[in-house]
Order: structure tokens, then C-alpha cells, then sequence
């Protein structure tokens, strides 16, 4: 056979090796300092992507919009050179954000229930100054009743509504205590419990604690102006009783049991009774 010749007009025999060669690999790129695509975050944000997406598959909310918004914050914050944390943070706020979206659930709405509760002290310091603000704002009025008045309801026996009012409308009211010497026994005495139509009068004794501690009433150590009062808690056969057991150092005390001026205001707000001009008849001497 003829050998083929070339252009050059040059008769050479064709190449038909089959041999492969190898070429030099080209090499790799180095990365510029400075440059805006580092390698590292790249590939740590690829982590960073899936930790989003199963956040997000999770909370039952995913769709495309979630996944290309979450993709493109991780793109952008890897390409940027922002450190993992900051990506995932900022993926994390794209999903809340999408699950905002689905529920139709306002971004201050959540801002609002997010925000972390003010401490016990915050509180009532606020409550405080708007006490001390409204003190001096002589523009508004405020209901001419203390605020107390709506818990002190709560706390009182129906019996207990029926001593103040009888205190107030009658005046105070003799009490008589009679102290037994070297243990012997002693009690208190009144008549508030027949006075006042008490539906349980056994329990006077409690009643007038309660009252006590809610600073309605006041059981003071002078007797009253008027001796003779005492005289049908003297008749007491229980009274009697005690006295005829007399030894030494027994003592019979004269008190008088009637209202504070809190409690007056009390009743005359949250109690049905006629409106006096005056304060109770009587007071003790």
C-alpha cells in the first residue's frame, strides 16, 4: 500500500497507536485572601443547611418556600465568610419567620410572647409610680372608695358583715374578760352575738379576730363612758360561774369593742345602712 503524504507534501507514515497518554493534572486553586468565596464556610454550611431542613421538617411547616428561603440565607451568609453560628441563627429566624406565615400570626404578636417576663420587682415597682402618678394627677378621678374594700368582701363572714354594721349603727359595744389566777380558767364575754342576730353566735370569738385582722374593728383596753353597760355581762351565768371560782390574782377586765375609721368607710360603702350625719352615739370615756 502507498503511503499517505501529508500537506507539507512530506510522505510520513500515519500514527495509529493506540497508546493513551497522560497529561499533568492541572493544578489546584489556591484561594486569594480576602477572596469572597472561601472554601471553608462553604463547606461547613453544608452541615448547617441540613440542620435547617430538619428543624423545619419538624416543626410540620415545610414547603419550597421555606426550603429555597432557608437555602439562600446559608448561601448568602456562607459566601459572605459569617461563622456557622451566625448562619444557623439567621436560617433558624427565615423558618420562624415561615411559620409565622402559615398561622397568620403577626411578627409583634410573637415579638411580644417571646419576650422574656419582667421579674417580681420590676412589677410592683411599675405598679408603684402609677400609684405615685396618678397620686398627683388631679385631672383624673378615681372611684372614691379604698381598693382594698373588694378583697376585705371576699374575707368576711356573712356574720362578721352583721357585727360592723351593728357597730356602726349602735356604737361600740362592752366586752368583759375575766382572768383566772394561777391557771384558772378565764374567758371573754359580750352581747354582740344576740345584738347583732348572729345566725352562729358561739363564734364571736373568731369573728371579731378575722375583724381584727382585717383592721375593721379595734378592741381597745378602755371601757366605755357608761358603767352600767356592763352590768348584763356581769349577770352572765358563765361570768358568775367564774367569779364565785375567784382565787388569788383573778381580775375581771372592762373592754370595748368598736369600729376604726377604715372600718366605718367600709361600711358605709359596702354595706346597706342608712347614711349617719354623725359618728356612733357613743364612744368610750
Amino acid at each position: 500500500m502507498d503511503m499517505t503524504e501529508t500537506d507539507s507534501g512530506e510522505g510520513e507514515p500515519a500514527d495509529t497507536s493506540t497508546e493513551l497518554v497522560v497529561r499533568p493534572a492541572a493544578p489546584l486553586p489556591v484561594p486569594v485572601p480576602g477572596s469572597a468565596y472561601p472554601a471553608g464556610p462553604v463547606r461547613t454550611a453544608t452541615g448547617v443547611v441540613r440542620v435547617a431542613m430538619s428543624a423545619a421538617v419538624e416543626a410540620g411547616v415545610w414547603s419550597l418556600s421555606t426550603a429555597l428561603g432557608v437555602t439562600s440565607v446559608v448561601l448568602r451568609g456562607s459566601m459572605a465568610g459569617h461563622p456557622p453560628r451566625d448562619i444557623l441563627s439567621e436560617a433558624g429566624a427565615q423558618v420562624r419567620h415561615s411559620v409565622r406565615q402559615v398561622l397568620g400570626v403577626a411578627a409583634t404578636d410573637v415579638a411580644e410572647t417571646d419576650a422574656p417576663a419582667p421579674s417580681p420587682t420590676t412589677v410592683l415597682r411599675a405598679r408603684g409610680a402609677e400609684l405615685l402618678r396618678r397620686s398627683a394627677d388631679f385631672h383624673t378621678e378615681d372611684d372614691n372608695h379604698h381598693p382594698a374594700y373588694a378583697r376585705i368582701l371576699g374575707e368576711l363572714a356573712p356574720d362578721e358583715a352583721r357585727i360592723v354594721r351593728h357597730l356602726y349603727l349602735d356604737g361600740p359595744q362592752p366586752a368583759l374578760e375575766v382572768r383566772g389566777g394561777r391557771a384558772a380558767a378565764g374567758g371573754q364575754f359580750n352581747l354582740l352575738g344576740d345584738d347583732a342576730g348572729l345566725r352562729y353566735p358561739n363564734r364571736v370569738e373568731e369573728y371579731l379576730i378575722n375583724l381584727d385582722r382585717l383592721g375593721l374593728i379595734d378592741v381597745t383596753r378602755e371601757p366605755l363612758g357608761n358603767p352600767n353597760r356592763y352590768q348584763l355581762l356581769e349577770a352572765l351565768p358563765e361570768v358568775r360561774r367564774l367569779l364565785k371560782r375567784t382565787s388569788f390574782g383573778t381580775k375581771v377586765l372592762y373592754r370595748t369593742v368598736e369600729l376604726t375609721s377604715f372600718g366605718a368607710g367600709f361600711v358605709r360603702t359596702c354595706l346597706p345602712v342608712p347614711s349617719l350625719d354623725h359618728p356612733p352615739l357613743e364612744h368610750h370615756g
